[in-house]
């Protein structure tokens, strides 16, 4: 397991710890993290990126929803 000893900086109005490239390489982490605390221990893991959406996704999603629509007209009007 690697170690090291760091101090905490100001950063602005927050605090922060600057990781070595060491730590980081063995980590794997890149970009994003995900932080959560448990009994006083600050727990940080790499976190896949999000994937951001396009306009086609809305638009895909919006057809699923129209599929479920029950209106007077299927009801009543159409026949096969």
């Amino acid at each position: 397991m690697a170690t090291s000893t760091t101090k905490i900086r100001q950063i602005g109005n927050s605090r922060g710890i600057l990781f070595p490239k060491s730590i980081l390489d063995k980590s794997g982490i890149k970009d994003n993290v995900k932080i959560s605390v448990k009994d006083h221990v600050i727990m940080i893991s790499s976190a896949d990126k999000p994937v951001k959406k396009k306009w086609s996704d809305f638009k895909k999603a919006s057809k699923v929803k129209a599929d479920f629509v029950v209106n007077r007209f299927d009801e009543t009007d159409w026949t096969w």
